[in-house]
């Protein structure tokens, strides 16, 4: 028959409830940072920072956590846990009132003014319209930064609202070849061969733009710009508008602050200029590619109505708001670890808590996204719904088994540990599981942050489904993404600790990285939002059951009065870390989709490929025999205790070992 144990009902219902506001929430943030107007460039800034501004919650919590429980320097020990339940509530209130602030950031209402890239022998500048009713013109200072220039043109005029559009060099009624039209038209005409006869004149060569500049070893570099190539990319500097700021014009004028100039053969002069006939000054014109939105863009600043203070306050709020999280989250295993009151087997019921909490994730998310079109209102609402109930439990509920067990779990055979003896003991061990655990945490994020913006923007979702009233597809497969790898997860939570004990932890650490090579080379093939679904369920093992091993291989290693300290490890090390500097390599296929997307995730492949067989080699043959502990069998009795026990010289007892066949923190670890 199926156990459930009732002292343990409320906290997995606080597990449910905070993880499926969570799920309601989260994978809908990059949207969000996309409708109030925020660039890529600045949303994967924000994604960076605000995991490293997040580390103070697990830093400041966990050891405020421990020293509450009791027993460092002196403090009274807790009885019944009430300290925890506290500052669990305190961390969702204060969370949730920081997201809220989220939805009072003024949008960003931009207004991209026409913008084109003109050079000729003499130099270059950018044109670009002026702002506003007042005119205005921008002062660039001293910043440089990239343009991106394409479908270059020689003409006689340059405008900043030219388009890309290609006007041929050489006019359409002089064609390159003598072709007799009587021919052309008469069907009864006899066959000629295929290639028309040349001219008496050599065919005519159409040249291309060649843009030059001194690169920094000051050697000059020139690029030819043809119909095949891809936009060229030149770093720049801007000198102030040189047009008249009294003048009718509504263009500004801004030259190049390098030594740049663009070659103009004879022949397209002669033939721009009508063979000097007319008036005409020969300059290279191009369009500019995304001038407003490519990654580190020089004119991003210059937009017509840009303002920054949207974006400064979005990344003020969203670093402190997501110190609470993870706050939460490290609190939340601290007190799963505790209730669930494990032995000196290390047999407890810690998955079958977690799985409530990853039910609730796969529950929510699936409904904000399908329900509500993951709109950020709809999904605040049900995020405060879920956790001011998850307070409520937290603050009435006084019979959650939250006082700390005695130390005697750290022994064999029941007696008192030395408070840090195990930790310098498993340092090296604990030390490795916090690299395994960064390295992890790069992986998962550098797909996890930014798959919303895969899934819309694979087959062009954004500009065809959106506009076409089918919108809620796209947020329901961000939603399902979520449940593709929490929902299975239940099952394998239910049973995580005899899965890790049989398996041991690193082997299903160094599986994680496996999975990472089928994960990010599935990214690569896939070309349907929808297909993401059949690899995201690999977050049962590369989330779920990594930070169930972690979770148990830490209540093992670290001391029972630093044990919201060995919780924080996880959070610090996957959640906050590796999820920072996963954001900042993850944001990279984003900046010239799809082409980098594709570079991105196979450098993934082959990196977790790497580290998977460095980390396989490292354990198995290195730390496992080193870590390994020796049996430490309790000292035999003394001969006089023997003697008092055995009067008749006939019989003596036998020795009773406490648990012999556990060590702490052996079990296949």
């Amino acid at each position: 028959m199926f156990h459930v144990n009732q002292n343990l009902i409320s906290l997995k219902c606080v597990l449910f409830l905070f993880f499926g506001a969570i799920g309601s929430l989260f994978p809908f943030l990059p949207l969000h940072m996309d409708s109030i107007g925020l660039s890529k460039d600045e949303s994967i800034l924000i994604s960076a920072v605000a995991p490293i501004v997040a580390l103070v919650g697990p830093l400041v919590a966990a050891p405020l956590a421990d020293r509450l429980a009791g027993g460092v320097g002196g403090t009274k020990r807790s009885k019944n846990g009430r300290y925890l339940r506290v500052m669990i509530a305190v961390c969702l209130v204060l969370g949730t009132i920081m997201y809220w602030l989220l939805l009072a950031i003024p949008p960003i209402l931009r207004s991209p003014p026409n913008v084109a890239f003109v050079c000729d022998e003499n130099g270059g500048f950018i044109l670009q319209d002026r702002c506003g009713a007042e005119k205005i013109c921008y002062d660039w200072g001293s910043s440089k930064g990239s343009v991106l220039v394409t479908d270059c043109i020689f003409t006689c005029n340059a405008s900043s609202s030219y388009a890309g559009a290609v006007t041929p060099i050489y006019s359409d009624e002089e064609p390159l070849y003598n072709v007799d039209s009587v021919d052309y038209l008469d069907e009864n005409a006899p066959l000629e061969p295929e290639f028309p006869a040349p001219t008496s004149e050599a065919a005519k060569f159409i040249p291309h733009p060649h843009m030059c500049f001194k690169n920094s070893s000051g050697g000059i570099v020139c690029e030819v710009y043809t119909e095949f190539s891809k936009p060229i990319d030149f770093r720049i500097g801007l000198h102030a508008n040189v047009n008249d700021e009294n003048d009718t014009e509504s263009t500004c004028k801004y030259p190049f602050a390098e030594d740049f100039n663009c070659r103009i053969s004879p022949d397209v002069r002669k033939n721009l200029t009508n063979d000097g006939q007319d008036s005409c000054n020969p300059l290279v014109l191009c369009k500019i590619e995304n001038p407003y939105g490519n990654r580190d863009s020089l004119l991003k600043r210059s937009q017509c109505g840009y303002d920054n203070i949207s974006y400064w306050l979005y990344l003020f709020i969203r670093c402190i708001a997501d110190i609470f999280p993870a706050a939460a989250c490290t609190l939340l295993a601290t007190a799963v670890v505790i209730a669930t009151r494990e032995t000196s087997t290390g047999r407890g019921d810690v998955g079958k808590q977690f799985a409530a909490g990853a039910l609730g994730l796969a529950i929510f998310a699936p409904i904000i996204g399908g329900a509500a079109n993951g709109r950020m209102l709809e999904a605040m609402i049900c995020f405060t719904i879920l956790m001011a109930i998850a307070v409520v439990i937290l603050l009435v509920d006084s019979s959650m088994p939250l006082s700390p067990p005695e130390w005697w779990w750290h022994t064999r055979c029941g007696l008192l540990a030395l408070p840090m003896s195990s930790v310098r003991k498993y340092g090296m061990e604990i030390g490795a599981l916090g690299v395994a655990l960064f390295l992890l945490g790069v992986f998962w994020n550098a797909i996890d942050t930014f798959l919303p913006w895969h899934i819309v923007d694979i087959d062009k979702v954004k500009a065809e489904h959106m506009a076409s009233g089918n919108a809620s597809n796209v947020h329901l497969v961000i939603g399902l993404s979520i449940t593709a790898g929490a929902l299975p997860a239940v099952l394998f939570l239910i049973a995580a600790e005899k899965i890790v004990d049989y398996c041991g932890h690193s082997n299903l650490l160094i599986f994680c990285f496996i999975n990472y090579i089928y994960h990010h080379l599935a990214l690569m093939f896939i070309e349907k939002g929808s297909y993401v679904l059949l690899c995201e369920w690999m977050e049962i093992f590369t989330l779920h059951i990594m930070y169930i091993t972690a979770v148990l291989y830490l209540r093992h290693l670290v001391p029972r009065k630093f044990t919201a300290l060995g919780q924080a490890l996880p959070i610090v090390a996957h959640f906050c870390l590796g999820r920072s500097i996963g954001a900042v390599l993850g944001g990279m296929a984003f900046t010239e989709y799809p082409k980098n997307f594709q570079d991105v995730h196979r450098a993934f492949t082959i990196a977790a490929m790497i580290i998977a067989i460095v980390y396989f080699i490292a354990y198995h043959f290195y730390m496992k025999p080193r870590c390994a502990a020796p049996l430490h069998l309790p000292p035999d009795p003394a001969p006089s205790v023997v003697q008092s026990t055995n009067e008749n010289g006939s019989y003596s007892p036998l020795k009773v070992y406490h648990n012999s066949k556990s060590k702490k923190g052996h079990f296949r670890y």
